[in-house]
């Protein structure tokens, strides 16, 4: 008989989920929805990369609430190996756009994950033509890194039920 602990899934969060998340459930409007998020982030139960949390701009709440958990230690940097990686996974499966920049932390991501055995949180859905760059979906699924792109999933596994947001 086994009797090992169910491995609990760690998220790691890329930022279109944060964005939905604060367009959906306005800071503002639901505090505690944003406290329970940061408590999950203390505990460790999803990690906000320095990366992600940098991608948010402007003035708003949201930037507010990361430069918040930045000054409470809650912000996870990258470390040189995920920099290495990333370059890595981006030579092998084409993501970054090379005009523009876009998608650099989606390898960041991806790299960090899979470094650490967690899953990736993302809305991204794969790529529509073999043309096109890789998309998140795309290199998880190939690297055997976990994915998910429901957040009702990350939010039941944080423990939200409709009982206590």
């Amino acid at each position: 008989m086994n009797t090992a602990k169910p491995t609990k899934q760690v998220f790691v969060l890329d930022t279109n989920i944060l964005i939905g998340f604060s367009l959906w459930i306005p800071i503002s409007l639901n505090t505690l929805f944003w406290s329970k998020l940061a408590e999950y982030l203390k505990k460790g139960d999803w990690i906000l990369l320095d990366v992600v949390a940098a991608e948010i701009v402007g003035k708003g709440d949201l930037k507010k609430w990361c430069t918040q958990q930045r000054k409470d230690g809650l912000i996870l940097p990258i470390s040189d190996d995920d920099r290495d990686r990333a370059i890595e996974i981006n030579n092998q499966y084409k993501m970054i756009d090379d005009a523009t920049g876009k998608s650099v932390t989606d390898t960041y991501v991806i790299a960090y994950a899979e470094a650490k055995s967690l899953t990736v949180l993302s809305r991204e859905s794969e790529r529509v033509n073999e043309n096109d760059l890789y998309k998140i979906p795309d290199v998880c699924k190939i690297l055997k890194v976990a994915f998910e792109r429901r957040p009702e999933v990350f939010l039941r596994a944080m423990g939200f039920t409709n009982q206590n947001v």
